[in-house]
């Protein structure tokens, strides 16, 4: 949980807002807006997870504009291009990142899974098929998803070391109903799922004609 003393300053609450009126409006705006500029600081990592439910669940309790905007003033605006997923697609590196943000994302094919792979995903469909990937041991794929769907797609008798803690949210490993094959290599998928679903789902191999 970060320091409270480095939190923004929120007005003290007001009255809520006749539900149709104009001010209710305005209000609805500034939080959609808000959510945005959120959900940009957590992909990007200008926010801790703690940080990013804190001002969440403040912003619903926002009647204002002003109180609004007190909860994203020290943000970034998002800008024009955060709906392309951006990510490094160089081979053999010991860490990559995944980012998407109010976005589809597609990893499939032959790859290199590199040792650490973070995966932020806000308001996005994700999808990571490790069936041709190149998978080095222990590998880490760590998720942090938001609103989104993360899917994982596996061969039979890949192991994979799940631990997804989901909030509001659900988080399910198909791969444990085949026994691990000898010599496949551990994945470890770990990470958070707010309002979110993660899922690890075994397929069978996909050859190229």
């Amino acid at each position: 949980m970060s320091d409270p003393t480095n939190r923004p300053y929120v007005p003290p609450g007001s009255t809520a807002p006749e539900p149709g009126s104009a001010l209710a409006e305005a209000v609805e705006q500034a939080r959609e807006h808000a959510i945005r500029v959120l959900s940009d600081g957590f992909a990007y990592d200008a926010l801790t997870e703690d940080e990013f439910e804190w001002r969440l669940g403040q912003l619903s309790l926002a009647n204002s504009p002003a109180e609004v905007k007190a909860l994203i003033a020290d943000l970034p605006t998002p800008s024009t291009t955060t709906g392309t997923p951006s990510y490094s697609a160089a081979p053999a590196r010991n860490e990559e990142r995944i980012r998407g943000v109010m976005s589809e994302v597609r990893r499939e094919g032959s790859w290199r899974l590199p040792q650490r792979l973070v995966v932020s995903a806000v308001m996005s469909n994700v999808r990571l098929d490790l069936r041709q990937a190149v998978i080095p041991p222990g590998c880490a794929i760590e998720v942090r998803a938001i609103m989104a769907n993360v899917t994982i797609l596996v061969p039979p008798g890949l192991p994979v070391d799940f631990d997804v803690s989901p909030i509001m949210g659900s988080a399910r490993n198909d791969s444990t109903r085949v026994p691990p094959a000898f010599g496949a290599p551990l994945v470890h998928v770990r990470g958070r799922a707010f309002m979110a679903e993660v899922r690890v789902r075994m397929r069978e191999m996909r050859y190229q004609r």
